[in-house]
């Protein structure tokens, strides 16, 4: 049987943790979004926030913490890329999601002169133009309208509960309610 731990948002302290955790219960994919700034300086972050948001137009859309040392870039980028990685990116998504210097390794990279670089092998990439970024407290919502896209049948890499898998490990994952996939 497993733990539950329940919150509600009119309790006087609201547990901010505690709903992180509870949002980590949903896997997803793992995507490094990256961008040129006005001064040709390429940019990339990790993100799990990605996903479609019209297929007429075709739109997708993505979140930046207001806090995040990446918004000033993104805030006056026109054009970015979504680049969703592949098992074998494990790498590049952990390089991307920590503060620090971001390379991009020409063996590993495609680097447009318009566009944010597209990861070779990736399982998608989308070059998308900005079409609007939307507050939503502490983030903000970029929504992208899809200029290009390629995709592989590679296997994606996964994010859950804090942690990155690949598909057939996260399936095998029997979680026992406290966290670990043990």
């Amino acid at each position: 049987m497993s733990e539950k731990a329940s919150a509600t948002p009119n309790q006087s302290e609201f547990d901010s943790r505690g709903f992180r955790n509870a949002l980590g219960r949903f896997p997803t994919g793992v995507a490094i979004v990256t961008t040129r700034d006005p001064q040709g300086n390429i940019h990339g972050l990790t993100v799990n926030s990605f996903t479609s948001a019209s297929l007429e137009p075709p739109l997708i859309l993505w979140s930046l913490r207001n806090a995040s040392r990446m918004m000033p870039v993104f805030r006056v980028a026109e054009n970015f890329a979504v680049n969703l990685l592949a098992e074998e990116h494990l790498e590049e998504g952990r390089l991307f999601a920590v503060s620090g210097p971001r390379v991009f390794n020409p063996d590993k990279w495609l680097v447009s002169n318009e566009h944010g670089p597209l990861l070779i092998n990736a399982a998608a990439t989308f070059n998308c133009r900005t079409a609007s970024r939307v507050p939503a407290g502490d983030h903000v919502v970029f929504l992208g309208e899809v200029l290009t896209f390629s995709y592989s049948t590679t296997s994606p890499l996964l994010f859950h509960a804090g942690r990155f898998f690949e598909s057939d490990e996260l399936l095998g994952v029997r979680d026992n309610g406290v966290g670990n996939n043990g």
